[in-house]
C-alpha cells in the first residue's frame, strides 16, 4: 500500500448504496414493520425503533434524497417493508449451478426454463420461437400463443416439454458466456432475498474488510471518481435507467446534485463504520436502502410495462450529442448476435422481467468496484496490490450481502481474476452493444449527474467524463471526439495526467482526498438558504427542463 494515503481522521464519514438506491416515489406513504431485515427493530408511528434506529420518516415532493447533517443518513426514509420472499431450496434447481468459480452450464440452462409463472413462461418461451428459434416439437408460434393459460401450464409439466425448452434456449442464448449465462437466472428472483441486515457471512473475514475499508478511504476520489463514470455503463441498460427517472430524484442537475450527494454520504458511512453496530450510520444506511429498493420494486410491479415506459419518457430530454455518439458506437461497438442481448430483444415484449430483481442488484454492484478492479492504473491506482484489491471486493461483497444480494449473484464472489474475467464479460457482452442504442434519456440523466455533482466537486464536465471512460474501455469515437472544444480536451488531459502521473506524488493523494472530504461535510451542511441558491444557479444549466415529467409520474402511481 502507498506510504502517503493516510485518511483524514478529522472528518465524519457518510455513504451510498446501489444506483438503484433513492428510487422510492412521492406520492405515496406505506407504514408497515421493518423486522424482517431487523429483527432488532420495531417500526412505528413515532419513527424510530426499539434500538434507537430511524425507521420511519414522512416523504414529500421535496426530498430529493438530501441527507441531513442532523442525521447524518437520509433525512427522509419511506417506512415499507420489503417485499422479502425466501424461497425453499426445493424450488430451486437440484443442480449446483456454480461451484468454487465452474460454471455447469446444463444446470444454469435447467434454471432458466424453470419457469414459476404462466407469463415467465410465455415471455421466455414465445420470445425464443418469434425470434427464430425453432421448437424441437415441430410446433409453430401460432399454435403455441393459441393455448389457453391451463393448456400451456399443462405443456410445460411434460418432460419432452420440458427438454424442448432447455435445447431452444441452449441455442438462443450460446452467444453469453456462463459468468453471464448465470446472472439471468437471477431475474427470476426478487432483488432483495429477505436475509437479516444484522446477520453476518459465514464467509466473513473482518480483517480483509477492514482493510478493504482503508483501501477506500486511502483511494477515496479514484474510487468515486471510477464509481461516477461506471453509471454510463448502468444507465445504458433501459430497464435499470428506468426507476431512477421514475423516482424523480435526479432528472435535473439539482436533484442529481442531492441525490448523489446522499449517495456520496452514504458510501463513506460503509467505507469507515461498522455497518452491524446498532446506532451507527452505516447500519442505518443499510436498513435505509433496502427499505427504499423493496418501495420501488412494489410500485414497478404495480405498474404494467407500458406504464413504466410512458412515465420513464423525459418529455424535453438533453441529448446534443446522441445522434454523434450512435454513429460512433455503431462503427466501433460489434452488433450482438440474437440472443447475446436479451435486456435488448425483450424490450417490447409486455411480459418482459422488470427491474429491482437478483441481476439488477448484482450489475449495479458492478459500478462500483467493476472499472477500479479492472483498470486500477488508469484511476491513479499505482500502489495497491492484487491483495488490495481483493480486500476491497471483499467489502463489496459483504455490502452486497448486508444489502439482500444472494451469494450466488454477488457480483465480487471469487478471487480477483473471477471477478476481472466476469466484468470483462459483462463490457464486451452487454456494456457495448447497449451503447449502440443509447435512449435520449441516457444522455440526458448523464448530463444531470455530472453537472449535480461539479456543485461540492467541481472540474469536470459530461463530455469529458464519456471520453475518460470509452478512452478506458478502448472504444474509439473519432465523431464525438472532433466536436469536443479545446476546453474540454484541456480538462480531459490534466486528469489523465493527474491519475496516469501527478497522483503518484507524495500528498497528493492524501489531499485531493482531503478536499474531497471537506467538500462533502461542507455540502451536507448546506442551509436552505444555501440549497436555494443552488437550485436557482442550477436552473439555468443544460438538462434542468423537464417540464411534465414529475407530474406524469405521479398521476402514473396514482392511478
Amino acid at each position: 500500500m502507498q506510504g502517503d494515503k493516510k485518511p483524514n481522521t478529522d472528518t465524519k464519514m457518510d455513504s451510498e448504496s446501489s444506483d438503484f438506491e433513492d428510487c422510492e416515489m412521492t406520492g405515496e406513504n406505506d407504514l408497515s414493520l421493518t423486522e424482517k431485515i431487523f429483527p432488532s427493530c420495531s417500526s412505528s408511528s413515532s419513527a424510530s425503533g426499539s434500538d434507537g434506529e430511524r425507521t420511519e420518516v414522512e416523504d414529500s415532493d421535496n426530498d430529493s434524497g438530501f441527507v441531513g447533517n442532523s442525521q447524518g443518513s437520509l433525512d427522509r426514509l419511506d417506512t415499507v417493508t420489503p417485499d422479502l420472499k425466501n424461497e425453499t431450496e426445493e424450488s430451486r434447481a437440484s443442480e449446483p449451478m456454480e461451484i468454487n468459480g465452474i460454471y455447469n452450464r446444463n444446470a444454469i440452462l435447467r434454471n432458466l426454463t424453470n419457469f414459476k409463472s404462466i407469463a415467465e413462461a410465455h415471455s421466455v418461451y414465445l420470445d425464443m420461437l418469434n425470434l427464430g428459434r425453432r421448437a424441437r416439437s415441430n410446433e409453430e408460434p401460432s399454435k403455441i400463443e393459441q393455448l389457453t393459460d391451463e393448456e400451456f401450464l399443462a405443456k410445460l409439466k411434460l418432460p419432452e416439454f420440458q427438454d424442448i425448452a432447455i435445447e431452444s434456449t441452449r441455442d438462443y442464448l450460446k452467444a453469453i458466456p456462463d459468468t453471464l449465462l448465470h446472472l439471468l437466472t437471477g431475474r427470476h428472483r426478487p432483488g432483495d432475498c429477505g436475509r437479516p441486515a444484522d446477520e453476518k457471512p459465514e464467509w466473513l473475514d473482518m480483517e480483509k474488510f477492514k482493510r478493504g475499508q482503508k483501501f477506500a478511504q486511502d483511494y477515496l476520489v479514484p474510487v468515486y471518481f471510477a464509481e461516477m463514470i461506471s453509471l454510463m455503463a448502468l444507465f445504458s441498460f433501459d430497464d435499470g435507467l428506468k426507476p431512477l427517472i421514475l423516482s424523480g430524484k435526479s432528472s435535473t442537475p439539482f436533484t442529481a446534485f442531492q441525490r448523489y450527494l446522499s449517495t456520496g454520504l452514504r458510501i463513506r458511512n460503509w467505507y469507515t463504520q461498522d455497518i452491524w453496530a446498532k446506532n451507527s450510520d452505516a447500519r442505518k444506511d443499510i436498513l435505509t436502502v433496502r427499505i427504499k429498493h423493496a418501495a420501488m420494486r412494489r410500485k414497478i410491479e404495480a405498474m404494467t410495462n407500458e406504464e413504466i415506459d410512458a412515465a420513464a419518457t423525459i418529455p424535453k430530454p438533453c441529448c446534443p450529442l446522441r445522434e454523434t455518439l450512435l454513429k460512433d458506437f455503431s462503427e466501433t461497438c460489434e452488433a450482438p448476435v440474437t440472443g447475446q442481448c436479451p435486456f435488448i430483444e425483450m424490450k417490447n415484449n409486455p411480459n418482459r422481467h422488470k427491474g429491482m430483481n437478483q441481476a439488477d442488484m448484482a450489475i449495479t454492484q458492478w459500478g462500483f468496484i467493476g472499472l477500479i478492479t479492472s483498470y486500477p492504473k488508469s484511476f491513479g491506482v499505482h500502489y495497491a496490490t492484487d491483495e488490495d484489491l481483493e480486500d476491497f471486493l471483499h467489502l463489496w461483497r459483504v455490502l452486497g450481502y448486508a444489502l439482500g444480494l444472494e451469494d450466488e449473484y454477488n457480483f465480487c464472489r471469487g478471487t480477483l481474476q473471477d471477478v476481472r474475467r466476469r466484468s470483462a464479460d459483462f463490457i464486451e457482452t452487454w456494456v457495448k452493444p447497449n451503447l449502440r442504442i443509447i435512449t435520449p434519456e441516457w444522455e440526458h440523466m448523464m448530463r444531470s449527474v455530472v453537472t449535480g455533482l461539479n456543485v461540492y466537486f467541481p472540474g469536470g464536465s459530461y463530455e469529458c467524463a464519456l471520453l475518460y471512460l470509452t478512452e478506458v474501455l478502448d472504444i474509439r469515437t473519432p465523431r464525438f471526439s472532433a466536436s469536443l472544444s479545446y476546453r474540454d480536451w484541456i480538462s480531459h488531459n490534466l486528469s489523465k495526467s493527474l491519475f496516469n502521473y501527478t497522483i503518484k506524488l507524495p500528498g497528493v493523494l492524501s489531499s485531493l482526498n482531503f478536499v474531497l472530504n471537506r467538500s462533502l461535510d461542507r455540502a451536507a451542511k448546506y442551509t436552505p438558504e444555501d440549497l436555494e441558491k443552488i437550485r436557482v444557479k442550477l436552473a439555468g444549466c443544460p438538462a434542468s427542463d423537464i417540464s411534465g415529467t414529475k407530474k406524469n409520474n405521479v398521476n402514473v402511481l396514482a392511478n
